[in-house]
Formats: structure tokens, C-alpha cells, sequence
């Protein structure tokens, strides 16, 4: 019989264990984002078969699973999940897959899944040292951001401490003031979640940064390692209206917190123009392409 369980900051160890077998490089695959998004998508857990197999449903959206994470034979955990889904109505869906995942689900239950790419939802991944030097004509924009920010503010870079948490969830508070958070959902549901992984910063264990202006924060930043050769970065919020605040505050959070990682996955654009197009920007060395599986009935 499955049970589900809330996760809480105290699931971290065991998350943690589970994802160490497999060191997926998909920013959906860390502790972080499901413990700041375990309310917006109704994230619950259980154990199958010694998987750990993660549940979510956003809103009245159909329900789904990600990859369950475990060792040996996925079959009969994939059965028995599928069990608990028909037993409420549901299909089986597995979201966030990429090529690894579905090979694995293949070798041992082929063509009993169909999958579908979501083109929202693939990471973008850069190479660190081009996000840290900004070199060549492709970044001319990103240098001429920073020179300008630099040439007129009187600013510093620090790493993100516990005393600091207040300041940043200041900036999360104004920035979303400025966009009107309250009247959409989303972005609602996304101020909630940068200041409750903010409020839980130590346990959590996440590096950040922040640029102060005048001894006040206009922007800040955090993530972490998550593969022995990437890093990703959960969050980036500035003060729009000083230009070259965000240029500044990724390229000095890269410069000083992961100079020692090849890669760096700033997740998803979500499907939001102007979101895609600023990751487009900063010219990603690839995409990590997910996919949605659903079981064949």
C-alpha cells in the first residue's frame, strides 16, 4: 500500500541519499527545488521497492511522477505505481525524463510508455568559464551591461550569509511590488518559494550571493553543486530599474562560487519569451532535452 509523505526540510538527508545514486543533471533532481516548490505542486514522497518515487500535481492539473531513483529492477516499482494511479482514476505520467531516464525505463518495459518532448522545460547548460570571462563578440552586450553598471555605482560583491537572508528576501518582496505579484499566481507562487528556501538557507546548504549598492542589496542569487561537474542556479532576482544589476550578479556569483565546475544549468525559461530569450543571451553550450512519458493503456 502506498503512502504518501509531505516533504519537510528534515527529508533532506534522505533525499539527498537517494539522489547521490544517480546524480541526474537536471535541475528538477535537486532537494532545493522540490522542498521551495513542495507547495505549488503538492510534492509528496514514498519509498517502492527501496526507489524513491517523488509525486506532484499542479493544481488541477492531471497528477505525475519524476523518474523514481533507486537501484535495481524499475519495473515492479513503475507496476506499482501504476497501481496507485489507476486506483484514483489516473494515468500514469513521468515528467522531467531525459534520454537515460527513458533507456532505462525501455530496457525493461519496452514500448509500454510514449513520450513526448517539452520544449518549456529542457535546462539550458553553459560553460562556466564563458559565463565568468564574458569573451568574444557574443557577449560584446553582456561586457558593455557590466561596464556600465560598474562605471556608475559604487558596489560589492558578497557571498551569502544568514545575516544577509533578510536583505534578499527584501529585494524578492520589492521586485515582485514592482510586477504586481498579486495579481498572478505564478509569480505569487514564486516569491513564496524563494523566501521559504531562503528562510531555510542553512539547512538547505545552497551557496549564494549578493551585490550591494550604497550598503543596501539590489540583487541576489543562489544554488549549488549537484554533479561532480556542474552547478545550478535556482534563482536571480535584481533591481530592474539599475542596469546591469543582473549581468553583474551572474557574473560575479559564477566568478566566485564556481570557477571550479565545467558546467552551469540555469534551469528552464518556462515557455516565457522574454525569459528565453535572456537565456538565449548568455549563449548556452547545449540543451538537457526532457520529456513527458505517459503509460500505453
Amino acid at each position: 500500500m502506498i503512502e504518501l509523505k509531505d516533504i519537510t526540510i528534515d527529508s533532506k538527508e534522505l533525499f539527498d541519499k537517494y539522489l547521490a545514486l544517480k546524480k541526474y543533471e537536471i535541475s528538477d533532481m535537486t532537494f532545493t527545488n522540490l522542498f521551495m516548490w513542495r507547495k505549488s505542486y503538492n510534492i509528496k514522497y514514498t519509498l517502492v521497492e527501496d526507489y524513491l518515487c517523488i509525486f506532484a500535481q499542479y493544481e488541477k492539473n492531471p497528477p505525475f511522477i519524476l523518474m523514481p531513483i533507486g537501484e535495481g529492477q524499475i519495473s515492479p516499482v513503475l507496476e506499482k505505481v501504476n497501481a496507485y494511479f489507476e486506483s484514483r482514476g489516473n494515468n500514469l505520467v513521468i515528467k522531467s525524463l531525459i534520454k537515460g531516464m527513458m533507456e532505462e525505463i525501455e530496457k525493461e518495459m519496452p514500448s509500454k510508455f510514449e513520450y513526448k518532448a517539452d520544449r518549456s522545460t529542457f535546462d539550458y547548460v553553459y560553460d562556466s568559464s564563458d559565463l565568468i570571462h564574458l569573451e568574444g563578440k557574443k557577449y560584446h552586450s553582456k561586457r558593455n551591461h557590466i561596464n556600465k553598471f560598474v562605471s556608475g555605482y559604487d558596489y560589492t560583491y558578497y557571498p551569502l550569509t544568514s545575516d544577509l537572508i533578510d536583505d534578499c528576501i527584501k529585494v524578492a518582496e520589492e521586485w515582485c511590488a514592482k510586477r504586481n505579484c498579486a495579481e498572478s499566481k505564478g509569480l505569487e507562487q514564486e516569491k513564496s518559494a524563494i523566501i521559504d528556501a531562503l528562510n531555510h538557507f542553512e539547512k538547505l546548504a545552497f551557496k549564494g550571493g549578493v551585490i550591494k549598492v550604497a550598503d543596501k542589496v539590489i540583487a541576489f542569487t543562489y544554488g549549488e553543486q549537484f554533479t561532480d561537474d556542474m552547478a545550478v542556479i535556482h534563482v536571480e532576482k535584481a533591481d530592474a530599474d539599475i542596469p546591469g544589476a543582473y549581468t553583474i550578479i551572474n557574473q560575479k556569483f559564477c566568478e566566485n562560487e564556481w570557477s571550479n565546475v565545467k558546467y552551469i544549468n540555469r534551469e528552464e525559461d518556462l515557455g516565457i519569451p522574454g525569459l528565453r530569450k535572456a537565456k538565449q543571451s548568455y549563449k548556452p553550450v547545449r540543451l538537457i532535452e526532457k520529456y513527458t512519458g505517459i503509460l500505453v493503456k
